[in-house]
């Protein structure tokens, strides 16, 4: 498998990158009277979609563990998963965007973009392909029918 980093080292990464730029690059800082409330809404959702998207993998008896994807025992369509093949990603992204909004400042939210690039071509991808070669046909059709992200 082409994973370099795992998922949480990469949002460590990333929010340490974000830490950064506030502090280099202070003249890019915002004040805002909200961005409390929506750093607390997407750490709700993020929490919601995590605990959500591990108890369906272990009601289906899978692994959660994203450096072992050869171990998985079933295609989980389910749940949470019938909306996102990755709500694991996608809550670590929530995560991210909040740790964006708590910092206010613009130039933190680059990271993002840059964040699903990274877990979508070095770790997402390489899931794909191992669990395609796993259960062929039924997870090519789930991809068909569900997007990779949201």
């Amino acid at each position: 498998m082409e994973l370099k980093i795992i998922p949480v080292v990469q949002v460590l990464i990333a929010a340490l990158l974000m830490f950064l730029i506030t502090k280099l690059m202070p003249m890019f800082n915002y004040l805002s009277n909200f961005s409390y409330r929506i750093v607390t809404l997407l750490l709700f959702f993020a929490a919601l979609i995590g605990i959500l998207a591990i108890y369906c993998f272990r009601i289906n008896k899978t692994t959660v563990d994203p450096r072992l994807p050869e171990k998985a025992s079933t295609v989980v369509d389910s749940g949470i998963y019938r909306y996102s093949r990755n709500p694991m990603y996608l809550a670590l992204l929530l995560v991210l965007l909040s740790i964006a909004f708590s910092l206010q400042n613009i130039m933190t939210f680059l990271i993002i973009p840059l964040f699903i690039f990274y877990i979508t071509r070095y770790q997402i991808i390489a899931e794909e392909r191992m669990l395609i070669t796993l259960f062929g046909e039924d997870y090519k059709l789930y991809c068909r029918k569900v997007r990779r992200w949201l």
